[in-house]
């Protein structure tokens, strides 16, 4: 039971000198009923409320640091601007309170239930959220710095400008929820869970993001710089003016990502999904695309000069008209791309596919295709100057008018592949004329061919001419034809030809 007297002078208007002149006094009040008392401003620190009912109790600016609150009824209490730093509020039911511009540092509200609960401004600094219940609470311009989110249920609430600087966000949900403008800077964040979260412009800068999913989320002018958001999902993410510089990026997931006027330099995107997307809309500096799939993906006039592509899968990727020079796409897969007009100077096509790939009007001088297969490929006016082809593919290719002086051709195979007007090395010379020889032959048998096939079509026609002749002459063969044309439900034999011989 609370004590008496410290409830008395509780309120009175001595009890701040009471508490002055005895410090070292725990005032009690154990089970004490005060509700709907005003408590505003009163000095509480280290008070005893254990089991206290403060129903609709006004404490706004009270002092309550260190105080025990276990168990305590704070059902529509008004707890604004109080001091409550250290207090513990673990598993209490306080769904009702309001604590705006609160101070809460260091408190802890393990399972508490704040469903609702009214917090704008509030200071938290390190406090433990562990398991607490933050649905639609209102969190606008809250102090989160180094709180511990750990299994926390925060759907849709509102953190709007709320400072969340190196707080635990591990796996926590929050789906939904409205973080414009947050400060999440060097957070600890691995699979949190942002799909359909309000981020424009929140600074996420040195967090660690890997795994986190962002799908669908508004990250509109929001900055990942130095971030680690490997195997992130940003797909369908609003990432219009966003930054995402220096950050480690490996096979995050950006289909259907809108990037317009997104920054992206300086990451490692290595393994990242950009199926279908336009690359032209960001402002594209020098990154790592290795193992990256560009499938469809658009890169017109890029100027992607050095970049590294080993291994990426570019196969119909529209990569036209871009600077590629010193470029890496070793083991590349370019199957139907369309390079037309690429600056591939010293480039590394070494082993890459790029079968039915368009190359025309490249300039290939000097690059390495050593082992690639570009059987089929469209080669026409490249220009293939001191290229290493050896072991190349390019049977059926089309090379004519391509400029293959000077080239390295051991090993290589143009069997069916047009030369016309093309330049090739003198150990290509033979085989050009072989090549030719070849055509020849088989442009005379298709003419032989076709004079056979003709020359059977009028001899058929002959013979039907000289059969309706030979009908009209004998007047059998005329019966027989006409018999034979009827259709055979109307051929019946005649009353001597059933009967059979007498």
């Amino acid at each position: 039971m609370a004590n008496q007297e410290h409830l008395r002078l509780l309120l009175t208007p001595d009890w701040e000198a009471w508490r002055r002149d005895n410090p070292r006094i725990v005032p009690d009040f154990v089970e004490a009923d005060l509700t709907g008392t005003d408590l505003s401003g009163k000095n509480l620190s280290r008070a005893v409320l254990t089991r206290a009912n403060l129903q609709g109790a006004n404490l706004q600016g009270a002092n309550l640091t260190h105080a025990q609150l276990d168990s305590v009824d704070l059902d529509n209490a008004c707890l604004d601007e109080a001091d409550l730093s250290h207090v513990r509020f673990d598993l209490l039911d306080i769904r009702n309170c309001s604590f705006e511009r609160a101070t809460l540092t260091n408190a802890t509200f393990r399972g508490t239930n704040l469903i609702r609960a009214k917090m704008r401004g509030a200071r938290l600094a390190g406090v433990n959220l562990e398991g607490g219940m933050f649905d639609l609470a209102d969190l606008t311009g809250a102090d989160l710095s180094g709180a511990n989110f750990r299994g926390v249920r925060m759907e849709s609430a509102r953190l709007g400008g709320a400072k969340l600087i190196a707080a635990n966000l591990e796996g926590a949900p929050l789906s939904g929820c409205n973080l414009e403008e947050a400060s999440l800077e060097e957070v600890i964040a691995p699979r949190v869970q942002l799909n359909g979260a309000n981020l424009r412009n929140a600074k996420l800068m040195r967090g660690n993001f890997r795994e986190a999913n962002f799908h669908q989320a508004n990250l509109e002018g929001a900055s990942f710089e130095g971030s680690d958001i490997c195997h992130a999902s940003l797909q369908g993410a609003n990432l219009e003016n966003a930054r995402i510089v220096a950050c480690d990026a490996q096979a995050v997931d950006f289909r259907e990502a809108i990037l317009l006027g997104t920054e992206i330099s300086g990451s490692n995107l290595a393994a990242s999904q950009l199926q279908s997307v336009d690359l032209r809309s960001p402002r594209l500096g020098k990154v790592t695309l290795v193992r990256a799939n560009l499938s469809g993906a658009v890169l017109f006039r890029l100027n992607l000069r050095s970049f590294r592509f080993e291994q990426a899968r570019l196969d119909g990727a529209d990569v036209r008209e871009c600077n590629l020079e010193a470029a890496n796409f070793e083991e590349a897969s370019l199957v139907g791309a369309v390079l037309r007009g690429s600056r591939l100077r010293q480039a590394n096509l070494r082993h890459v596919n790029g079968s039915d790939a368009d190359l025309s009007g490249c300039d290939l001088i000097l690059s390495s295709l050593r082992g690639a297969v570009l059987n089929r490929a469209d080669l026409r006016f490249s220009r293939l100057v001191g290229a290493d082809l050896r072991e190349v593919d390019l049977r059926h290719a089309d090379l004519r008018h391509a400029d293959l002086t000077n080239a390295a051709v051991s090993g290589l195979r143009v069997w069916g592949a047009r030369l016309g007007r093309s330049r090739l090395p003198l150990s290509l010379l033979p085989w050009k004329l072989a090549m030719a020889i070849s055509a020849w032959f088989l442009a005379s048998q298709r003419r032989r061919e076709e004079a056979e096939r003709k020359e059977e079509q009028r001899r058929v026609k002959d013979t039907v001419r000289m059969v309706k002749d030979l009908e009209e002459r004998d007047p059998r063969l005329r019966r027989t034809a006409a018999t034979a044309n009827r259709p055979t439900s109307e051929r019946r034999q005649s009353p001597r030809e059933e009967r059979g011989p007498e």
